[in-house]
């Protein structure tokens, strides 16, 4: 089946410009509870960006997943389907102009439950097409 791989997240570089911008940030938590300590969120900026760093890996993880559970909710909703539709939907998959997104696949699917799409009727009319395009060659 056709699909596009999510993006696994770039390591997160700590360069001498967020390395400042993470002193000021820090310098402002200080400056902004001079007599609560306690309240300040990040003593040094090595621990600020760090923080940042696993927060990031945290989010591209959790996105990742949510795509890969999208992929199974799409391919098990195709599962489903009686095995006429879910061949002419395959085929459909493998040749529209849709990017590989598991949500694409899901509306596909949506659209054939719903009445709104024959894709019977999708396939017959491009094999016309392309018979056509043949002869005419």
């Amino acid at each position: 089946m056709r699909f596009t791989r999510y993006p696994k997240g770039e390591a997160y570089q700590i360069t001498p410009r967020k390395l400042a911008a993470a002193r000021r940030a820090v310098q402002r938590e200080k400056d902004r509870y001079p007599l609560f300590p306690e309240l300040v969120k990040h003593q040094a900026a090595e621990d600020r960006l760090a923080s940042i760093a696993v927060e990031r890996e945290t989010w591209w993880q959790e996105m990742r997943d949510r795509h890969a559970k999208l992929w199974r909710k799409a391919r098990q909703a195709l599962r489903d389907l009686a095995p006429g539709p879910r061949a002419a939907i395959k085929r459909y998959w493998q040749i529209c102009g849709y990017p590989g997104d598991p949500v694409y696949l899901l509306t596909i699917i949506h659209e054939h439950k719903a009445r709104k799409v024959c894709f019977w009727n999708v396939m017959a009319e491009l094999r016309r097409l392309q018979l056509r395009f043949h002869r005419s060659s």
